[in-house]
């Protein structure tokens, strides 16, 4: 029981303001998980809203400190954690400054929050000895963050070390040890030596070591590093030498929901990669990690920064390790790195693509346009690059039938479908006649409509296929389930004079139904056809008057462009992109 009417919560509020926090912090002691999923919801909203502290957030404090101390607190972890993103949130802010609150109060809270911290410092000590991992964990960080006095820090986690028997738990000490050095660099000697120890220790395990290096090239950029990224990737293949228990993907929603298919039924189940058995977690990066050892190689690239040719090392190594977790997330880091892709880590990216999951993990969001790609590849490696996925698609047919495109195997079509677009987004004639049987099908015949208006060489069979389309969409919900602007922008991107009667033909039955949204976009996609379009002058005309303004703008616009070879086309967005990237419903 915490007593919070022992506390004035009005105080630091404006007049008619209602305070919410006590009775989250009752809530959070609930003995049914929803209400007290509710209630840390509450209160991160109200108190702790992106980070912030303010005076309701410190008069927390005590009453967070008391249900953290006892042992019979369900969610006793949710709290430590808690208390960890207060202070380090407190400490974050300049002790000088006057910060205002979520409800428009000046507050100095961090300056009371910081201090209570360093108070209270001795509890985290307590809390970093509990049997429970997931509160021991943020318990380390926090010795770390809020002992003032530094030394006693570095002992108490050194002495955590050997504790330890989580992987986890072990990476989370060295890093602490590290950042406290860099926030009180009266200790970074101390420290320095400690880490000297541990990576020269005969019985210290390899990825210890492996963070140890890691974490003395964060703490000192300056040291010697000749040697770094070769010692690094000597004891990347010795932590991976021995096999690691794997078990089935146990939490990553992308690769456990099936993708939606427009136009198709699909199975609701797939193969799903393996990952370590070894619980996923990182403070920094808990979305993204598949592998603890993950979160050191990404320190140690930010470390490297733009020292392009020990990172390009370090990456092959990671791509072609026999560690399925580890190379899932060296696909991630690859995106990071600037300037162009160097050959060697595009070879070993495409290795991959034998790997469906590692496959569509690597098209979508790094080569594909339509993920706004972060990939970028020399002109020279285009071919390469092509040519490969072009292999893969031919591979994934050999295995699947023909239609992959529409398989039930929702990664084995996400991969199949990602080549067919980024070969499209290069106007490789192997990309289109998936393209023609997705619009031919009217399976994810969306994703389709973003490639097609590259290949006006294929004109004849796109326009009767997107006309058909565009016949069936129903003018009242013009959107629905594809909106009938990207219809239109493909037909205008074609510019084959063949799409001139589907356009007008569209433009008559839009404005019969005043669907003006529909009519404009008919028009732009007109008037991208200059005088050819001429045909269409009479049912462009009576437009000028119609009864909404951007109608009459666009009807105008096209006037010109029919008459004038050099008239300024529409300034609007194409329609095509000015719809949400997300597969209709």
């Amino acid at each position: 029981m915490i007593h919070t009417d022992d506390v004035d919560w009005t105080a630091t509020h404006l007049p008619g303001q209602v305070c919410g926090v006590p009775g989250y912090l009752r809530n959070m002691l609930s003995l049914a998980p929803a209400v007290r999923t509710e209630a840390f919801e509450g209160f991160y909203a109200e108190a702790h809203d992106h980070g912030a502290v303010d005076p309701c957030t410190a008069m927390s404090l005590p009453l967070l400190f008391d249900m953290a101390d006892d042992s019979a607190t369900l969610d006793r972890a949710e709290i430590v954690r808690l208390l960890l993103s207060i202070g380090r949130e407190s400490a974050g802010h300049d002790p000088e400054d006057v910060y205002f609150t979520v409800n428009g109060v000046e507050s100095t809270a961090h300056v009371e929050i910081t201090a209570k911290m360093t108070d209270r410092a001795d509890c985290f000590v307590h809390y970093a000895e509990d049997p429970d991992p997931s509160v021991r964990r943020p318990a380390i960080q926090a010795v770390g963050l809020f002992f003032a006095d530094g030394r006693r820090a570095a002992r108490i986690l050194a002495g955590r070390l050997p504790a330890e028997d989580g992987i986890v738990e072990r990476l989370l000490v060295i890093r602490t040890l590290a950042r406290l050095a860099a926030r009180l660099p009266e200790v970074r000697a101390t420290v320095a030596a400690l880490l000297d120890k541990l990576i020269d220790g005969t019985d210290t395990d390899a990825l210890v070591r492996l963070a140890v290096l890691t974490q003395q090239a964060f703490i000192d950029p300056d040291r010697a590093t000749a040697g770094l990224v070769p010692h690094a990737i000597s004891l990347l293949r010795e932590i991976t030498a021995t096999s690691t228990a794997q078990k089935p993907c146990d939490g990553c929603g992308r690769c456990m929901s099936p993708l939606y298919v427009r136009g198709h039924e699909v199975a609701s189940t797939v193969r799903r990669p393996a990952h370590l058995a070894t619980a996923r977690f990182d403070p920094d990066h808990p979305w993204e990690e598949h592998s603890p050892v993950s979160s050191v190689l990404r320190t140690l690239h930010t470390t490297l920064g733009d020292r392009i040719a020990e990172r390009t090392a370090l990456l092959v190594a990671q791509l072609t390790c026999p560690d399925a977790a580890i190379r899932y997330d060296a696909i991630a880091m690859t995106k990071d790195l600037p300037g162009t892709l160097p050959r060697p880590v595009l070879a070993s990216l495409l290795d991959l693509l034998q790997d469906d999951w590692a496959a569509a993990r690597i098209i979508q969001g790094g080569f594909s346009q339509w993920w706004g790609g972060r990939l970028r590849i020399a002109p020279e490696d285009t071919e390469l690059l092509l040519d490969t996925l072009a292999d893969h698609m031919a591979t994934l047919r050999a295995a699947h039938g023909p239609d992959v495109w529409a398989t039930d195997n929702a990664v084995v079509r996400e991969a199949y479908q990602e080549a067919v677009m980024t070969l499209a987004d290069h106007r490789d004639p192997r990309a289109l006649p998936d393209l023609i049987r997705s619009l031919e099908t009217r399976v994810d015949d969306w994703r389709a409509l973003y490639g097609v208006g590259g290949y006006p060489q294929a004109a004849h069979r796109l326009v009767p296929l997107l006309a058909d389309g565009l016949q069936d969409i129903n003018p009242a919900r013009p959107t629905a389930p594809i909106p009938a602007g990207l219809y239109l922008s493909c037909l205008a991107d074609l510019k084959n004079p063949i799409a001139i009667p589907v356009l007008t033909n569209t433009l008559v039955r839009a404005a019969r139904h005043q669907n003006w949204g529909m009519v404009t976009d008919a028009l732009d996609a007109l008037a991208a056809f200059g005088p050819d379009a001429q045909p269409a002058h009479p049912f462009v005309d009576p437009l000028t008057h119609a009864p909404d303004e951007p109608v009459r703008a666009a009807a105008r616009a096209t006037l010109n462009a029919l008459t004038d070879p050099q008239a300024p086309r529409s300034a609007r967005p194409k329609a095509g992109n000015s719809y949400s990237a997300e597969p209709p419903q």
